[in-house]
């Protein structure tokens, strides 16, 4: 007899138990049904219980070393009783997980000798030595005023955040100081100037009306100032949100501007083309917007590597950006002609590329001892190959082969 003939004969022999059962009492049909049913099958502790409802028929399953196959009985598709398994089934050993191998990070430079060889381990490498300075030091105190506009409202909440950053990336060059912050908007305009007046007199305040805040569109601009007696000041203008303004990158980039017056014991110079001895504006700048990402982003090179790309002016993947140009981007002095022939603004980002090179070789704390040398009054070049042990004349080629690789260039 095959096993459907079997069940069908099994679930017959188990309908009519039923209805015999509705013929004896209550007391007595309870046992009988029990005895019964230990007599037909074992029930099935989990799994496939014999008659129980099933979906596909013809579909069959092994549970307990059983072989039950779902049958049609009556109009109703049900499991049969089973037959044991030829085939048991056997419990099989879960597997390990994946486990994810990051990939290697790319060889960081040595020196200028393998820096065009190693170009694509520059931006790990510098940002991997931010990062281990910055958890090594503890923060240096600095005490932050803030005086806020009356139609102002801070775009960064806890701009002291970034400055502590900051701090222990430059563990060892951050003095303890007081520092104004000035925060407005482009109603607080006037108010602001009034303010920095006040706070910092003879710094040029006319700058918050002719550059920081110009139009209601363009009232986003940063600036650090200090007067010579341990007062030093950061005045922004918070008239758009975005990034840069809400993440504390614009706090970071601005104090940094504070810790390069800080060393070199001096202002900013009005006048941004008069370079010697004070270093050059794409150095000045360069370090500022290389911070700002290394210290924000500190602990995510993901986010560094987004957030350095964003900022870039569009100067990836530009067949201008080739070495000879880059090269002849870092001039002193410049002269009428390069300035009609080059973006200024490129101080910020193929400076920030510049000083990155630099902090890869030699770490942060190599970068900001420059603004110390450069306070006894030599040049630039000569700061340079003080610190970095070759001339700037023969490193220049070098790191601008270096960035134009970077930038998909040669």
């Amino acid at each position: 007899m095959g096993e459907w003939q079997a069940d069908l004969v099994f679930y017959s022999r188990l309908k009519l138990c039923c209805t015999l059962m509705l013929m004896i009492q209550r007391p007595i049909r309870v046992a009988i049904v029990l005895a019964m049913a230990l007599s037909l099958t074992p029930v099935q502790a989990f799994g496939v219980n014999p008659g129980g409802k099933c979906t596909s028929l013809g579909a069959t399953t092994i549970n307990m070393g059983k072989k039950f196959t779902c049958i049609k009985f009556e109009s109703k598709l049900v499991w049969s009783r089973g037959v044991i398994s030829k085939n048991p089934q056997r419990p099989t050993k879960p597997k390990p997980a994946p486990t994810y191998t990051a990939p290697a990070a790319p060889k960081p430079p040595t020196s200028f000798d393998d820096l065009i060889e190693r170009y694509e381990g520059i931006s790990y490498a510098a940002w991997s030595k931010s990062r281990d300075k910055i958890r090594i030091s503890k923060k240096t105190d600095v005490t932050l005023k803030m005086v806020i506009g009356p139609a102002t409202t801070l775009t960064n909440k806890e701009p002291m955040v970034a400055i502590d950053l900051v701090t222990r990336l430059y563990a060892g060059f951050v003095q303890p100081a007081e520092v104004y912050f000035l925060a407005f908007s482009f109603e607080d305009r006037d108010w602001a100037v009034t303010q920095m007046d006040q706070i910092l007199p003879n710094a040029g305040s006319q700058w918050i009306l002719q550059t920081a805040c110009r139009t209601k569109d363009t009232c986003w601009g940063g600036g650090a100032f200090y007067n010579g007696s341990n007062r030093f000041l950061i005045v922004e203008g918070m008239g758009i949100i975005n990034t840069n303004s809400t993440s504390g990158s614009l706090e970071a980039h601005e104090f940094t501007h504070i810790v390069q017056q800080m060393n070199m014991k001096s202002a900013r110079p009005a006048r941004e083309f008069i370079y010697d001895p004070w270093p050059p504006n794409w150095y000045w700048e360069g370090q500022a917007n290389f911070t700002q990402h290394a210290s924000i982003y500190s602990e995510s090179f993901s986010s560094y590597t987004r957030e350095r790309r964003s900022v870039s002016g569009g100067i990836f993947n530009q067949p201008k950006f080739t070495s000879k140009h880059i090269q002849n981007y870092f001039v002193f002095n410049a002269p009428a002609d390069w300035q009609v022939n080059y973006e200024r603004y490129r101080q910020y980002d193929l400076g920030a590329m510049f000083v990155e090179i630099l902090v890869a070789l030699k770490g942060p704390d190599a970068s900001m001892e420059m603004w110390k040398i450069a306070s006894t009054g030599v040049n630039f070049d000569v700061a340079f190959e003080r610190v970095y042990g070759v001339a700037f004349a023969t490193a220049l080629p070098i790191m601008a082969k270096a960035i134009a690789l970077q930038l998909g260039q040669s």
